[in-house]
């Protein structure tokens, strides 16, 4: 299976530290922050290729990154994959659903479905489970709870029916829901072949939350709802963000649920 991973934003929000550095490069606990999201990918045992989407100012940064891992990925059967937009400036960004459709572009759409991912978040909690559960036949998101309304002001908020996706709000202003989407999908392949239309029919190209909303309408979503345990995602998108994530990593484990209470919340697990 693919992995779609859109890095190629510029970070203009958590300046003036991605002045020199990508956003997804930023370190966090000694780390770049998309190494540890390559960490948990490589647990994913269908994982074939993995597709990252970057600017063209910082595709320098990006090659150098991947560089260093490519002979260990592809001693696990993985292969890197770097795909420049030729986007130089913010003014001229493609959004994230603007550069799922140039990654589909360029490479088509995969048959079994693929992972579709940003690259500034954290994720506490094993990855592996969902991903390894994971048929490429169904379009699952993730139902994280996050009490605060500020940090979800800043997030997609999902309206649910049992383990089913009715809404996603990107203005959650009102919304009675807690459960937060962050950008990590998994699509199958009807799912990505409606990025296309959605783009066509004037969906805004920078969220993936008005996608994901139009999916929920066109076909159909399920969500993975985790425990109502605090922080199980770290959004790196500000100084601020950045900080906070440096303390919970320092102070607190990096995961703070194991791969059993992550299966017990699959969709359909109950069944």
């Amino acid at each position: 299976m693919n992995a779609f991973l859109l890095c190629a934003g510029f970070g203009t929000r958590m300046r003036p530290l991605t002045a020199d550095t990508p956003k997804s490069l930023v370190r966090v606990a000694e780390k770049p922050i998309l190494d540890r999201l390559l960490d948990e990918l490589t647990a994913w045992s269908a994982l074939t290729d993995i597709h990252v989407a970057v600017n063209h100012r910082d595709a320098p940064d990006f090659h150098q990154w991947a560089t260093a891992h490519r002979t260990d990925l592809t001693a696990a059967g993985i292969e890197l994959h770097l795909h420049d937009d030729g986007v130089e400036s913010p003014d001229d960004q493609l959004g994230s659903v603007g550069d799922l459709k140039f990654l589909l572009d360029e490479v088509g759409v995969p048959p079994d479905g693929a992972l579709v991912s940003g690259g500034d978040s954290l994720y506490r909690f094993p990855l592996a489970p969902i991903l390894n559960a994971y048929e490429g036949t169904t379009n699952d998101a993730l139902a994280l709870h996050e009490p605060d309304p500020a940090r979800r002001a800043h997030s997609s908020v999902l309206r649910l029916d049992g383990a089913t996706v009715t809404e996603v709000l990107d203005d959650p202003t009102g919304a009675a829901s807690t459960r937060i989407c962050p950008s990590w999908l998994l699509l199958s392949t009807e799912g990505l072949e409606a990025v296309s239309a959605y783009l066509n029919d004037g969906g805004p190209p920078d969220t993936l939350g008005g996608f994901l909303n139009r999916l929920a309408r066109t076909h159909s979503v399920r969500a993975h709802r985790l425990p109502k345990t605090p922080n199980l995602r770290l959004h790196c998108n500000t100084p601020d963000d950045l900080e906070r994530a440096r303390r919970l990593l320092r102070d607190e484990p990096r995961h703070v649920l194991g791969p059993e209470a992550v299966r017990g919340c699959l969709a359909g697990a109950e069944g």
